[in-house]
């Protein structure tokens, strides 16, 4: 599975407007609906909060890994947010999010992709000079280029 199929440019907003959490995971939310990729945006939107209630996807350094895995799930994707004002999200290290990477999960992919996705990301989001470049980044397609360095097709699905 390649970095394309699961996100494109119309699954980024780098001027998202989000007042709140639940304000900026029913916009990404929207952007999944909006592709198809979704079935509802307000059932994928309640199983993304379920998920924040168990414990916060608030990475740190201001990112945020909000993730869905419900049947209403058509494709495996991701959608990217860069807020114009940072969030509080309950993060790890207290700091307010300026930067989401939502992911969308079908059920019967619970196991497998999302953790492998999730791993991907959260260890290359370790690497500074990597998370400055994506929360930098003013062009979508430098977005989806720094995503394909990260995610790669032989550790996917």
């Amino acid at each position: 599975m390649s970095i394309r199929a699961l996100i494109n440019e119309d699954l980024i907003d780098l001027h998202l407007h989000g007042s709140n959490q639940l304000n900026v995971i029913e916009q990404m939310a929207s952007m999944l609906e909006r592709q198809g990729r979704i079935e509802s945006k307000s059932i994928f939107t309640e199983c993304v909060l379920e998920r924040e209630a168990q414990v916060t996807t608030g990475f740190g350094n201001g990112i945020a890994i909000p993730h869905g895995k419900d049947e209403t799930v058509k494709d495996t994707s991701i959608s990217i947010g860069k807020l114009s004002n940072s969030v509080d999200w309950k993060a790890m290290d207290d700091r307010d999010v300026s930067f989401v990477i939502m992911l969308a999960i079908p059920e019967s992919e619970a196991g497998t992709t999302h953790l492998q996705i999730l791993s991907q990301l959260s260890g290359k989001l370790m690497d500074e000079d990597f998370r400055d470049s994506l929360m930098k980044a003013n062009e979508k397609e430098d977005v989806l280029n720094l995503l394909s360095d990260c995610i790669t097709e032989k550790n996917i699905g």
